[in-house]
């Protein structure tokens, strides 16, 4: 309440008291007006009536204003003191500033400006806590060379730091509020992944990774990108999905020079090996007049020169399978007869490196679809890898094909020295070789690398499991279910039936 107000409230109601008395003399004096001695009632009123009328309202008066004025005073002074709370001044005392009730109502006060001034205080500092922690946020995604974004419940970019503006040519405004499927399209082998991916995981928190993942920047130019994805579910920013991408298009250009040198350097040696190779084969067949140590001398440069071969076909083949020029047309196979048909071509040599070989095949199995060439270079690749692997005439290698649902399993099996557990994840990468300085048998650690490529072309996995000491089992699945090529062939490309035939033959001149 205001203290004017307060001051005419109380004045108003001391008035009305002081009234009552001037009413009840003035209701004497109009009933003795009827009466007949009126000049004897006149002079009654007047030495009496009047006299208390007049001592009753004055000092009425009087003291209503005292008392409003006591009254308003400290209603007055809280009054002020609020106004200064509510500028923000909370070191106002309020219950000095009355007595009674108000000091109770000062103490009161006082106690909410205690808290306010609390709870202020603690809410500036949690700002200002949290305006640091933002800062130091963008700072730490502006100094990342990663790119980063984050998206919201409708997988609209709401967050694009500027190494992400930098990698994809795309300016922060540009993007913000668009889908990300549309200015982020990241894809593998031309399809959609990541996105697509993220729109499966509302309300879960877990974390997506892709490798080598295409992008394409502003211009059209591609990124090469490894990509980690994180789907929140109740983030109080609202933040749905938290995307960041490292750009390898740098490290990919670098690969790929590497793998057009060796392609052209392999092709280039290719000639002159096979002529090398067609000169030696003619000394082979003229050698009678040789003495015994020169066709000696005659067989182990033919032996380097087939091994030498087999290498350039082997980077050959590596650089038309990252080139992705895989030529799969699969057409139907007996595979028992078919798998029947290399264990004949595989034993005179077994048979000679004095390995033992054992065949397990199942009386009957449905024909699968598949390419031909690209299998018996697997079989014939793991059987010649088992035998080198085994000791002469106590090595085993064993060959076994079974159905296993929907798939044809083929394990190759030897009792030979077995791989150490940390090599196993390693194998069929490109030039992997286990214990290379101390390893017996000599290569390139491409052909189990071509293996899996060939396997995984037919829509099959292909895995090895080993124990040192005691062997080693390479097995590979194939499923019966027809897989599309992979590739077709054109006008302006050859199929040769050499050692990777089936793989497209990548001109490079």
């Amino acid at each position: 309440m205001q203290p004017n107000r307060f001051k005419r409230q109380t004045l108003a109601l001391f008035f009305i008291v002081s009234l009552i008395p001037a009413l009840v003399v003035a209701s004497i004096w109009y009933l003795n007006m009827q009466a007949d001695d009126q000049v004897h009632i006149l002079v009654d009123f007047q030495a009496f009536v009047l006299p208390v009328f007049l001592l009753g309202i004055v000092p009425a008066m009087v003291l209503s204003l005292v008392f409003a004025e006591l009254l308003a005073r400290p209603v007055r002074r809280i009054h002020n003191a609020a106004l200064e709370l509510a500028h923000g001044h909370f070191n106002t005392h309020f219950k000095e500033q009355g007595a009674g009730e108000f000091k109770d109502i000062g103490e009161a006060l006082d106690q909410v400006a205690s808290r306010l001034e609390q709870t202020l205080s603690a809410a500036a500092s949690e700002t200002a806590l949290i305006e640091a922690e933002r800062n130091k946020l963008r700072g730490v995604l502006s100094a990342m060379t990663d790119g980063v974004f984050a998206l919201d419940k409708d997988g609209r970019i709401i967050l694009f730091n500027r190494a992400a503006s930098e990698l994809t040519g795309r300016s922060i405004e540009s993007v913000a509020g668009q889908l990300a499927e549309k200015v982020m399209p990241f894809r593998l082998n031309g399809e959609l992944v990541m996105t697509r991916w993220l729109a499966t995981q509302q309300g879960t928190d877990r974390i997506g990774r892709w490798r080598s993942l295409e992008l394409y920047r502003e211009d059209g130019a591609s990124l090469f990108v490894d990509v980690e994805a994180v789907a929140l579910s109740n983030d109080p920013n609202g933040i749905r999905a938290l995307v960041t991408f490292h750009d390898l298009t740098a490290r990919q250009q670098l690969e790929q020079m590497k793998v057009d040198f060796v392609a052209l350097a392999a092709h280039e040696l290719r000639t002159p090996l096979t002529e090398i190779k067609g000169y030696l084969d003619i000394l082979q067949h003229e050698s009678k007049g040789l003495t015994k140590s020169n066709r000696e001398f005659l067989a182990r440069s033919m032996s380097s020169a087939t091994r030498l071969t087999g290498l350039v076909n082997n980077l050959l083949g590596v650089a038309r399978i990252e080139h992705g020029e895989l030529n799969y047309q699969p057409e139907p196979v007996d595979y028992l007869a078919f798998a029947e048909d290399i264990i004949d071509e595989l034993k005179p040599g077994l048979k000679q490196q004095q390995v033992a070989f054992e065949a397990k095949l199942p009386v009957e199995l449905p024909q699968l679809m598949a390419d031909p060439i690209g299998l018996r270079e697997v079989i014939v690749n793991l059987v010649d890898n088992a035998a080198a692997h085994v000791a002469p005439k106590v090595g085993q290698v064993t060959l076994t094909i079974r159905r296993h649902r929907d798939d044809i399993e083929t394990s190759i099996t030897d009792n030979g020295t077995g791989i150490p557990a940390s090599a196993l994840p390693h194998l069929f990468t490109k030039f992997y070789r286990v214990d290379e300085m101390k390893s017996s048998t000599r290569g390139t650690g491409l052909g189990l690398y071509i293996c899996r490529s060939i396997i995984e072309a037919h829509g099959g996995r292909i895995w090895a499991e080993s124990k040192e000491g005691e062997g080693s089992s390479f097995t590979f699945r194939i499923p019966l279910r027809q897989v599309a090529p992979t590739s077709k062939s054109d006008n302006n490309t050859t199929i040769t039936r050499g050692a990777h035939g089936w793989i497209k033959e990548h001109s490079l001149h």
